[in-house]
């Protein structure tokens, strides 16, 4: 029995295979199309930045500040016969300028001894260094016998000197050729390179302000450090004023007695002596005497402006006892001359 179903069961699973056999669609399908790329782009890893450990420039050390040495003051010690306004005019400054450096000085007290501390500011003298001179440009001016625009001329030429500080210190004399004399004469000083690039122009004024006919004066003009080596000075009177024929602004003044002594290496005169001025009863506001000193040449080299204490009210033979010190050479000769003017009324 069991087999009779086995075999049953078989014939119907051939008989349904051979049914399904004949029922199936063939279905085609395209062949799959494999797309080759043109360039593979491949992942690489990033490139980790590493610090390097040398630095890939040098680096530049900042230099070392050294602090550089306060130049020493310049002081002046004190002997016997010196003066503040000299003392003044041989560095190149003020009378003012040298009290306010020195406030517990009294000017007509100064003991000998005292060290006076001097506002000027140190300049290295440079070695081997030429001490400059003036070129054509200037020797042309100087040697014109008389300006073309008035009665003042050039007397002689000027000199340049080259103090301790780097200071160029050119003096020049101013001479009245006319029939009048003149007032209150004005000079620039012109400094300019070698090549002829400006440097410094300076205006001055005469030491005195009248200058009689025949008579000169001198100017000076100090130009700070640092100077040019080669240089060109050029000079030219400025101005001046002519004084009225009834003019009483002026007192009559006379130089009654002077000597001049030369130190032993003729670097200073010392110079006393007496001046009068008729007051004519009234005050003076100013009573001058002007030291003008010269080397062997005729060449000036310093000149100093004694001033008389006020008030002086009376004609009288005032004493006077100054020094007059040389910017270069040695002094050969010291010229005088006084000035002395009336108050205003």
């Amino acid at each position: 029995m069991k087999l009779t179903r086995l075999c049953a069961f078989l014939l119907w699973f051939l008989l349904l295979t051979v049914i399904l056999s004949a029922c199936l669609v063939e279905i085609e399908y395209s062949p799959t199309k494999t797309i080759i790329p043109t360039s593979t782009d491949t992942l690489q890893p990033s490139t980790t930045l590493a610090p390097s450990l040398t630095p890939t420039q040098t680096a530049t050390l900042a230099p070392t500040i050294t602090s550089t040495p306060t130049p020493a003051p310049v002081t002046w010690k004190v002997e016997k016969g010196d003066e503040l306004m000299a003392i003044a005019f041989y560095y190149g400054i003020t009378l003012d300028e040298l009290l306010a450096a020195n406030p517990s000085v009294t000017p007509n007290w100064m003991s000998v001894g005292t060290v006076l501390e001097i506002p000027v500011t140190p300049t290295p003298v440079p070695t081997n260094t030429p001490t400059p001179t003036s070129t054509s440009t200037a020797q042309a001016l100087q040697e014109q016998t008389a300006t073309p625009s008035g009665p003042l001329i050039l007397r002689g030429k000027p000199t340049c000197y080259l103090d301790a500080l780097g200071v160029l210190n050119c003096l020049a004399l101013i001479n009245n050729q006319g029939d009048e004399t003149l007032e209150n004469p004005s000079v620039t000083f012109t400094l300019t390179s070698e090549e002829g690039n400006p440097e410094s122009e300076l205006v001055v004024f005469a030491a005195l302000n009248l200058l009689p006919v025949g008579s000169s004066l001198p100017v000076l003009a100090s130009f700070p450090a640092p100077v040019p080596e080669e240089y060109n000075l050029e000079v030219n009177i400025v101005s001046w004023l002519p004084t009225m024929p009834d003019d009483d602004r002026y007192a009559e003044v006379a130089i009654s007695s002077s000597e001049i002594r030369l130190s032993d290496d003729g670097l200073l005169a010392r110079v006393s002596g007496e001046i009068n001025a008729k007051t004519e009863g009234r005050d003076l506001a100013a009573l001058w005497l002007l030291m003008i000193a010269f080397d062997e040449d005729g060449n000036p080299v310093g000149f100093r402006r004694w001033e008389a204490a006020l008030p002086i009210t009376k004609t009288e033979n005032l004493s006077f006892n100054s020094i007059v010190y040389s910017l270069g050479p040695a002094i050969h000769e010291v010229e005088l001359f006084a000035e002395a003017r009336f108050q205003n009324p």
